[in-house]
């Protein structure tokens, strides 16, 4: 039998009872199924990247098994799948519908093969993204910031809600995000001292979610940091860089008003340019704005056009020039002359240090550093160089010959040494070892080609210098392993050396450095009754050497094939054979600024012996007093030396032979902007004797004596070069002053051309070239000495 009937959301078991035509009975169930239904009633949106929501098809009224499909295939273009067998919706929406959606028929087949089918609404919204890729920069201070975090997508801005990831930075202190994306708020006023500040947003819609790093920069308020202009000059190109600080510095721009029709800024340097034309002198006031597009400062100035610059001078000081690392050094300009830039180079490497005029820098590493200035105004520039100025030491240690014990550690006055001897062999490469003021019994003492500073201090007693006192049984110093000038001996007394060679120092292939010392009473068999140099280059600065002798050469100094530099010293009542203070061997000394007086040789150089090739350099020395019993009252020129004295003044000076200068065998000295007057020979040439024919002196710019007995010999004396021959009216020859009288024919009739480069001091230390005689001209004076007026 079969039964036929609609059933909606329901079905039946129904039991029937049936008679077989056997007479057999039997119970039946007999089932009845509704048509299916979806109850599922929409479809939830999604959004473009982002992963689909769960979604699974009811339908009800049916056996199973079901079969889903997408009638039209819609999901498929939207980059999602309906799985048949269960109903369920995945994927992840490659495309947005349009505004409203899509509609999407779903149809399902049960076990009987009975159809429904459904229509729903399928809203895909495009993919969430933030916008926003940089925000604008902030300043200390700044009220009123505000900026809105952007987005597009999802489902609409009204559904967008912002924060800021947990843990990945935070906004400048008194800034907020609120949850529409506007950030707001006053910048604090120390704000850009934590600038940058870096953070991450998340923006979400309900659906989806976007992050975005970001950052907003602080920077300081913008303000002009120049206070005052340098000065303009009629006729000479003005340029000067203004400075600011704050802002963002990429993007300055300056400008400038109420200015001189000559005058201009660039825009983007700050730099100021110009040249004051003719009769424009005067104070001229204006105003100089830069922005950077944010901020903007404005300052006004004062600029004062001059009528004639003044060449620059480069001079400078520090307050400290010795210390241990870190060692932090002020230097003080002393230069003179209009400057408008300065450039410092703290260790001579080539490289600009700092450009402010009175610098700060902090030495971290130990060792010497000469210091380079550069100073420039709109007539020029002018560099000076102090060499090896500032020793930065690493250990110090002390030495105390009264209280002193050589069991101690040498670390501290209570622990000095009692021995310069043992702290030598204690310290290393640029360690320092002070040395109290006391006497000193010790010879033959070696710095072991160790880079140490020797240093003498009044420890004991104000003022007073240690004594090293060799009691005549050897030399104070010997220098054999190479040292050079970071090998260094400063500020003490050596006296009553005796040696066959160097009575107080033996330099052997080794160029130490000798600063400060005065040297008394040491004596030689041989050669250098103070200082002897063999292949060796000593400096030699600001010495005292008196009493010194030797059997044969040097009563002070002895050179042989070495260039020692000798400046700022005096040689007084030195003796020798040949030369009294200096003798030369195929040397080639410098000598500066020294003075020589009562100095004698037995035979030949009452003051310096120059001999087999040896050319000297001298410079701004006086020479007074000296004698020879045979040639050379002050120097004696043999065997092709060949001096080149500059600046020097010789007077009192007397010889057998030439009571200044003598030469011969090729010798050729030159002289220029010299006085030699007043000088006596017993025998020829009260100032020059040229023995033989191979030997001439030439004389440029000089003041001599010409007259019958100044010069004697077979050589030839050219003094045709604009030479003055009159008295030099010194001073007080008589007392051994030879500065010159405000009458004297030497002032202004040297050559500007002929003072050595560097040369910028006269033997007292005052500016070499002055404009003596008030003509509007400075022109170099003849003579060691530079008249002042």
């Amino acid at each position: 039998m079969g039964f036929q009937g609609r059933f909606w959301l329901c079905w039946w078991i129904v039991i029937v009872g049936i008679t077989a035509a056997a007479g057999c009975r039997g119970n039946y169930k007999a089932y009845f199924y509704s048509h299916p239904v979806i109850i599922t009633t929409s479809l939830p949106e999604g959004e473009v990247g982002v992963a689909y929501p769960a979604t699974r098809l009811i339908v009800t009224g049916a056996p199973a098994p079901y079969i889903w499909s997408d009638v039209n295939n819609i999901l498929q273009t939207y980059g999602l799948a309906l799985n048949p067998s269960t109903g369920e919706i995945i994927g992840t929406p490659t495309q947005a519908t349009p505004a409203g959606g899509v509609t999407v028929t779903i149809s399902v087949t049960d076990a009987l093969n009975s159809v429904a089918q459904k229509d729903f609404t399928l809203v895909i919204y495009p993919e969430l993204q933030i916008t926003t890729t940089t925000l604008p920069d902030a300043y200390d201070g700044q009220t009123g910031y505000s900026t809105t975090l952007m987005a597009t997508g999802g489902k609409g801005s009204t559904s967008y809600l912002w924060s800021i990831v947990s843990g990945s930075g935070s906004l400048p202190q008194n800034l907020n995000l609120d949850l529409s994306g506007l950030i707001s708020g006053d910048i604090a006023s120390d704000a850009s001292a934590s600038s940058p500040y870096n953070f991450t947003v998340v923006v979400t819609d309900g659906i989806g979610t976007k992050q975005a790093n970001l950052s907003i920069t602080v920077y300081a308020q913008l303000q002009i940091t120049t206070t005052t202009l340098p000065d303009a000059y009629k006729g000479v190109s003005y340029s000067y860089t203004l400075d600011a600080t704050g802002g963002n510095p990429g993007n300055y721009n300056w400008n400038i008003s109420g200015q001189p029709s000559w005058l201009t800024i660039n825009s983007s340097t700050g730099e100021l340019n110009g040249t004051p034309p003719s009769g424009s002198a005067g104070t001229y006031t204006f105003t100089v704005e830069v922005t950077d597009g944010q901020q903007t400062a404005s300052k006004q100035f004062d600029l004062v056009v001059s009528s004639t610059p003044i060449a620059p001078k480069a001079d400078f000081e520090a307050n400290l020039t010795q210390g241990e690392a870190p060692l932090t050094v002020t230097f003080t300009d002393k230069s003179t002359g209009t400057i408008t830039q300065w450039q410092w180079d703290f260790d001579n490497d080539g490289n600009v240090d700092s450009t402010v005029q009175n610098p700060t820098h902090t030495y971290n590493s130990a060792g010497w550093y000469t210091v380079n200035l550069t100073v420039t105004g709109p007539v020029g520039s002018d560099t000076l160089v102090k060499e090896r100025y500032i020793l930065v030491v690493g250990n110090v240690y002390y030495v105390d010959g009264v209280n002193g014990d050589d069991s101690n550690g040498g670390t501290g006055w209570s622990d000095a040494f009692a021995t310069i001897g043992k702290a030598l062999s204690v310290a290393g490469d640029y360690d320092q070892v002070l040395v109290a003021d006391a006497t000193y019994n010790e010879t033959n003492l070696d710095f072991g080609g160790k880079k140490i500073y020797l240093k003498g201090v009044d420890h004991n007693t104000a003022g007073a210098q240690p004594v090293i006192d060799c009691q005549n049984n050897g030399m104070a110093f010997y220098f054999g392993s190479n040292e050079t000038k970071d090998s260094a001996i400063d500020n003490f007394i050596i006296k009553n050396g005796k040696a066959l060679d160097g009575g107080a120092i033996y330099c052997d292939s080794s160029s130490p450095t000798i600063i400060n010392c005065t040297f008394s009473d040491n004596s030689a068999d041989d050669f250098g009754g103070a200082i002897f140099c063999d292949y060796s280059s000593p400096t030699i600065t600001n010495c005292a050497f008196s009493g010194n002798s030797t059997g044969w050469y040097g009563g002070a100094v002895y050179c042989n094939y070495s260039s020692p530099t000798v400046s700022n010293c005096t040689f007084s009542g030195n003796s020798a054979d040949l030369g009294g203070a200096i003798y030369c061997n195929s040397s080639g000394p410098t000598v500066s600024n020294c003075t020589f007086s009562g100095n004698s040789a037995n035979w030949r150089g009452g003051a310096i012996r120059c001999f087999n090739d040896s050319s000297l350099t001298i410079t701004n020395c006086a020479f007074s007093g000296n004698s020879a019993g045979s040639e050379g009252g002050a120097i004696c020129c043999w065997s092709s030396s060949s001096p080149t004295i500059n600046n020097c003044t010789f007077s009192n000076n007397n010889a057998g032979n030439g009571g200044a200068i003598e030469c011969e065998n090729l010798s050729r000295p030159t002289l220029n902007n010299c006085i030699l007057w007043g000088n006596s020979a017993s025998t020829g040439g009260n100032e020059i004797h040229l023995y033989d024919s191979s030997s001439s002196c030439t004389l440029n710019y000089c003041c001599v004596d010409n007259t019958t007995g100044a010069y004697s010999g077979g050589g030839t004396v050219d003094d045709s070069n604009n030479c003055v021959n009159s008295d030099p009216q010194f001073a007080d020859p008589a007392n051994g002053d030879y500065h010159l009288k405000d009458t004297s024919p030497c002032i202004d009739a040297g050559d500007n051309s002929l003072v050595p480069s560097g040369v910028t001091t006269d033997l007292d230390g005052n500016q070499r070239i002055v404009d003596g005689d008030n003509d509007g001209t400075p022109v170099v004076d003849i003579g060691a000495y530079e008249y002042q007026p």
